[in-house]
């Protein structure tokens, strides 16, 4: 249970004290949390024995549980119960449940099962458990990486939204939380986007108000804070937003809807010093996945990472820059990297291992 005195009524938001079994505003019934511990040694719907936890967030739990019948280990992410009394978290959790059945793509966790009951308290989702950690701790150790060990990052990221996109699903909430760095049983790292928790499906009514203004600020794109209907474009300004950090280590705007909305983004190379200065082309990507309205910004998550696949030949010294077809006219001119530090940066950023939650973690 948690220690504080007082939480929001999942109904109706209000603050609720502790030792009450009813909100006084709208008078629905408070549901109390076992504590995380106390799941362990549970068996979910017969199937899913709980081993461990790993981690909690405001919404829910992830565990580690062994299927009872194949007797593997997969990540199970379970609603707080309370959460249940909330129609909204309801449609949320089954929306997510839905959003990541429909993609098998090898650059988005892979889900397994889901179930939504509210009569007898079962809200879960069966997910692959990853080896490695998220894309954030990455950044908050290694940041400002250099072009030639971001750029490969954030191709995978832009394969993965690819795929949502051709199923006609908007990822709304994608940050460095949420794009996780897997450690395959080789060596090598592949990008894995999870957390559909408020993903919006095209073809599926998405009108709904409180809907519509969730996110996480700092990666939201203008027309997603003034709450009005996204689209693909909108992941691709949270994909400018999470490249300009990584390459400066620097936010890209202030901490208000006012300054998402109105701050003029500072060019990388204006922030950076001297020696660390990036090429223009990649300024201009930047800068293009970072325009206040989406029709200013790349057509696809397909032309970003051909765009990004032009600029990693022309670092390597391969070819000569090519413009892609939806992209600003850029200079030509490039900045000496480092070679050695690519190697060590990108061996430092992955390795990692153990099962690590991700989407309920706090951003």
């Amino acid at each position: 249970m948690s220690s504080s005195s007082t939480y929001a009524c999942p109904r109706c938001g209000a603050v609720v004290g502790n030792d009450l079994t009813h909100c006084g505003t709208c008078g629905a019934p408070q549901v109390r949390d076992d504590p995380p511990d106390a799941w362990i040694g549970r068996t979910i719907d017969d199937k899913y024995a709980i081993e461990g936890v790993l981690g909690v967030g405001g919404m829910g739990m992830v565990f580690a549980a062994r299927r009872v019948l194949v007797g593997d280990v997969v990540a199970l992410k379970v609603l707080f119960p309370r959460f249940l009394e909330s129609p909204l978290q309801r449609r949320l959790f089954r929306d997510e449940a839905v959003a990541a059945a429909r993609l098998s793509h090898p650059n988005v966790v892979t889900v397994f099962d889901a179930e939504l009951q509210p009569h007898d308290g079962s809200a879960y989702i069966v997910m692959e458990l990853l080896k490695g950690d998220t894309f954030k701790t990455t950044l908050r150790d290694y940041a400002p990486l250099e072009p030639l060990v971001a750029l490969p990052i954030m191709m995978q990221v832009c394969t993965g939204l690819a795929a949502a996109h051709a199923a006609q699903i908007i990822h709304r909430d994608l940050k460095p939380d949420n794009v996780f760095m897997e450690q395959r049983p080789d060596g090598s790292v592949r990008v894995k986007l999870v957390d559909f928790g408020i993903a919006a499906m095209l073809d599926a009514d998405n009108s709904d108000e409180q809907r519509r203004l969730l996110g996480t600020l700092r990666y939201m794109a203008p027309e997603q804070c003034r709450g009005e209907p996204v689209d693909p474009r909108a992941d691709l300004y949270a994909l400018g937003v999470m490249l300009y950090e990584t390459l400066t280590r620097r936010r890209a705007t202030g901490k208000t809807v006012s300054a998402v909305l109105s701050d003029e983004v500072k060019p990388p190379n204006l922030v950076l010093p001297e020696d660390r200065r990036i090429p223009h082309a990649l300024e201009d990507l930047v800068m293009h996945l970072l325009a206040k309205h989406p029709d200013d910004r790349p057509s696809s998550a397909i032309r970003v990472r051909e765009r990004m696949e032009a600029l990693c030949a022309q670092l390597r010294g391969e070819v000569e820059p090519a413009a892609s077809e939806d992209a600003p006219p850029t200079d030509a001119a490039t900045s000496p990297r480092r070679a050695l530090w690519i190697g060590l940066a990108l061996a430092c950023a992955v390795g990692i291992a153990g099962g690590l939650a991700w989407g309920l973690m706090a951003p």
